[in-house]
């Protein structure tokens, strides 16, 4: 007779591959249930009827499942697909933070006015330097990114991890302090974009030992060519042409996918998809056009509401009209390739 216990370890095991859970579940919930053995055939039955698996064990399970879907370089293909996938979508992500860190040093400097060699702020953009603490957290928060993503190149996963956590934490009590007081109005933006910090800094744990090293050369030299492309010239286009600043971080995200996607060589139409990239591509696509959606309705109070949500519509169009394809392509390559094989790696052993 199956136990209550025996059926709760059964549903977390669902959470590895369908194959691996095939040929190794049986063997994982016995020394389970081994573990849970007191030697007390009364006590052992209470626990097999209302004991549930450890937080330590669900973890184990947790961290195994993200490692046979997201393998290293030795791993079956599909699990290396999805994992080099998932490490070059987190690289593009943070690198862009990054980048926009930089941006945002310069042009706190421009607004402060005391650069000399900068150009004059137009008068409707200068503006009183907040005197909060919690603001200017969050201000020098935003920088612990460009040290994050040089440490997550240079292949420091943990300390990058650690920096993006200074990134991460003040702007998200801020955010929670000054709405739940009610000092700023209760908007979607500021806890999507939030969110989408705390997913970026899980997913750098797909960086830990056996994945494939990051080629340091490109993506460092990324880091300028991106601020010189991105910041530079959007700062002078929104000096030069004031109605672009309609365009918010959401939007920003959109177009520079939908960009990447139309320059980026293992993906452009005509030449040998890399699947790796195909899938980066799609992921960063998806989780751009969630925040665009889930963001919309910040808009529906504002004056300029109707040209902004032209301009978000536009910005979806963009990016299906250009990753649809990407991701059918993606899509094709991957069904091509051999499933992992069931014994891959040994059974999960109870812990805790």
């Amino acid at each position: 007779m199956t136990s209550r216990l025996e059926e709760r370890y059964r549903a977390v095991l669902r959470l590895l591959p369908a194959g691996y859970r095939q040929r190794w579940e049986d063997d994982m919930v016995a020394a389970y249930l081994d573990s849970v053995d007191t030697g007390d055939p009364e006590t052992t039955a209470d626990v097999l009827d209302c004991g549930r698996p450890s937080l330590s064990e669900v973890a184990s399970i947790v961290t195994l499942a993200v490692r046979l879907r997201l393998g290293g370089a030795d791993a079956p293909p599909r699990a290396y697909a999805w994992g080099q996938a998932v490490r070059l979508a987190t690289l593009t992500a943070v690198l862009a933070h990054a980048v926009m860190a930089t941006g945002g040093i310069v042009g706190t400097l421009w607004l402060s006015g005391n650069v000399a060699w900068l150009p004059a702020v137009p008068p409707d953009l200068a503006s009183t330097p907040e005197s909060s603490t919690w603001h200017a957290a969050w201000g020098l928060a935003g920088y612990a990114w460009l040290p994050a993503y040089v440490a997550l190149v240079l292949g420091h996963r943990r300390v990058a991890q650690a920096v993006a956590l200074v990134a991460v934490v003040p702007p998200t009590v801020t955010v929670a302090v000054t709405q739940v007081t009610g000092t700023a109005p209760l908007t979607v933006s500021p806890w999507a974009n939030r969110l989408v910090d705390v997913v970026l800094l899980l997913a750098m744990a797909a960086f830990a030992h056996g994945s494939a090293p990051v080629p340091r050369r490109p993506w460092l030299l990324a880091l300028p060519v991106g601020i010189v492309l991105v910041p530079v010239p959007l700062v002078a286009l929104q000096v030069a042409r004031p109605e672009l600043r309609l365009l918010d971080w959401p939007g920003l995200c959109c177009l520079l996918v939908a960009a990447a996607m139309l320059v980026h060589p293992a993906v452009r139409p005509g030449r040998p998809a890399r699947l790796p990239w195909s899938l980066a591509f799609t992921l960063l696509a998806a989780a751009t056009l969630a925040l665009r959606l889930v963001t919309l309705p910040d808009h529906g109070g504002q004056a300029e509401r109707t040209a902004l949500i032209v301009l978000a519509g536009a910005q979806v169009a963009v990016v299906l009209a250009v990753g649809v394809p990407v991701a059918r392509r993606a899509a094709r390559a991957l069904r091509g390739l051999p499933p992992a094989p069931a014994d891959t790696l040994g059974p999960a052993t109870p812990t805790g």
